[in-house]
């Protein structure tokens, strides 16, 4: 938090200073004029800048709002201006894209027209070229063909096991401990999970810390800063660890255990444009980053999962009556991967996913002049498509404020799908591409999302089969960003349910403390 804490105060000296140098988005009449041939009609509707808010602490206020409330700031603009509308966030001049219509436009300009990432420069350093989220075009497309195999259908099938056993043993022991720091226990939980998935490993202290370490300097305003060289050594460390228990397991033949199953797929199927197998150096840094890009974000959606449903008795009796067709080998609930499809419980995250984001959307720069729902955007300007616009357009949603998962399952569904990479959401098939996007959209969007809502339902089914009743003990406070999760100092009491497993007791109860 003191890197939050310098980047706000050296980014408001910068804002002051882009107040009086700054260009703003172009007027219609520059616009038209960079458009000789466009007919009198054309420039009236298209030609014209994006509306947003006025003032010279603009990049100041709009910045540190985005920031600590984004869900708000969003909301508020879109009630004022729309679901496209300009602002300074992080100080810079941006466009936010929300909306069905709107972001299906973005998409189809963002490959040619909006292919750069727009993330500060020591965040790009941090990440290197190497990230997916910095790559475009062949290389992209490379890198995400071996990516993709580590979380496909086959490779949900092999963690499923894994996934069932190690939430199985995290609520018991909460259920025994009786109270859990909601997210943090989630967080360290599925750090653990990921890197068993994808490492093969269990991490040990110090390898943890190492990961805290380095999701840390995602604050970090420049790479001077300590928080950004210890972030820099922390994932330089990992990528050196998981490249060298590569190489050991290549010597020694282990490679082949069911355990070391993403080092195969990685070692098989990720190749650079030319066609050169990916360098030992590449698989650490990938395990690194497979791992890390996926604990935070899915113990985020895990939590709103328990918060958001605890006064839901009908949602949580829901969700067990589709547990119920699961089998128990009497240590829990256990299942194929088509079996713990639960179009319902993951009807319960997509709710969660759509009224409590975890994130917007990703940042992104254009490199020409591009119109997006008839406003004139100029080069060089940040475009962001943000879901939570059209996470409430009541046309899509009816009665948007309601958290209701049966919104996402038709009547054909309530049967379980016998294609485990199915979209369990009947509403989410009819939703058009700019509609729903939770993992991001385009050729950046996460192919890791169907990989984290069965994490999500099968700790969510098992919480609600051995957990009766919890609540808060403290306040609930969210971390607003970069991922919005509830703050380690949240707890909760629990009590195990009586007569697990042979019916409901009732849901439980989130009290916020005061």
């Amino acid at each position: 938090m003191a890197s939050l804490r310098l980047l706000l105060l050296v980014s408001a000296v910068v804002g002051v200073v882009q107040g009086f140098t700054s260009a703003p988005l172009p007027s219609l009449g520059r616009a038209a004029a960079r458009a000789p041939h466009a007919s009198p009609m054309c420039t009236r509707m298209a030609l014209k800048p994006p509306p947003g808010k006025k003032g010279f602490f603009r990049g100041i206020t709009e910045s540190l709002e985005f920031i600590f409330n984004g869900d708000n700031f969003v909301k508020k603009r879109v009630a004022e201006f729309g679901p496209v509308f300009s602002a300074k966030i992080f100080f810079l001049p941006t466009v936010v894209v929300g909306g069905a219509k709107n972001v299906e436009e973005f998409l189809s300009k963002e490959a040619d027209d909006i292919p750069e990432s727009s993330l500060p420069p020591a965040l790009q350093a941090l990440f290197t070229d190497n990230n997916l989220l910095l790559q475009s075009g062949e290389r992209h497309a490379a890198t995400k063909k071996g990516v993709t195999r580590l979380v496909d259908a086959e490779a949900l099938k092999h963690f499923l096991p894994t996934i069932e056993r190690r939430a199985e043993e995290h609520v018991e022991e909460v259920a025994s401990r009786g109270s859990t720091a909601l997210a943090k226990d989630f967080t360290s939980w599925n750090l653990q999970l990921f890197s068993e998935l994808f490492g093969g490993c269990t991490l040990t202290e110090e390898e943890v810390q190492l990961f805290v370490d380095y999701n840390a300097g995602l604050f970090a305003l420049a790479e001077w800063e300590p928080a950004f060289k210890k972030a820099q050594t922390a994932r330089e460390t990992l990528e050196r660890k998981f490249e060298a228990r590569f190489k050991a397991m290549k010597e020694d033949g282990t490679i082949d255990d069911p355990s070391n199953y993403c080092y195969r797929m990685l070692a098989q199927h990720s190749k650079e444009v030319d066609g050169t197998p990916f360098s030992d150096y590449k698989i650490g840094f990938g395990m690194t980053a497979m791992i890390w890009g996926a604990y935070i974000e899915t113990a985020s959606l895990m939590s709103s999962g328990i918060i958001l449903t605890a006064d839901r008795p009908d949602v949580v009796d829901a969700v067990r009556a589709e547990a119920a067709a699961l089998l128990s080998d009497g240590e829990g609930l256990r299942g194929t991967l088509s079996e713990w499809n639960m179009p319902y419980t993951n009807g319960v995250l997509r709710e969660c996913l759509r009224t409590n984001p975890p994130a917007g959307g990703g940042f992104r720069k254009s490199n020409k002049p591009v119109t997006i729902a008839g406003y004139d955007i100029p080069a060089g300007t940040v475009v962001t498509a943000d879901p939570r616009p059209g996470n409430m357009d009541p046309e899509r949603f009816p009665d948007p404020e309601a958290f209701a998962p049966e919104r996402w399952v038709g009547e054909s569904e309530l049967a379980a799908s016998k294609c485990p990479m199915t979209r369990l959401a009947s509403v989410s098939k009819s939703l058009p591409v700019g509609a729903w996007f939770p993992g991001g959209t385009g050729v950046h969007k996460c192919p890791g999302v169907p990989m984290a809502e069965l994490v999500c339902r099968v700790m969510l089914a098992k919480w609600f089969d051995r957990i009766g009743e919890w609540e808060a003990t403290t306040k609930l406070d969210y971390v607003p960003a970069p991922i919005k999760i509830p703050k380690d100092s949240f707890e909760m009491r629990v009590v195990p349910r009586a007569g697990a497993g042979a019916g409901a007791r009732g849901a439980g109860k989130v009290k916020e403390a005061v």
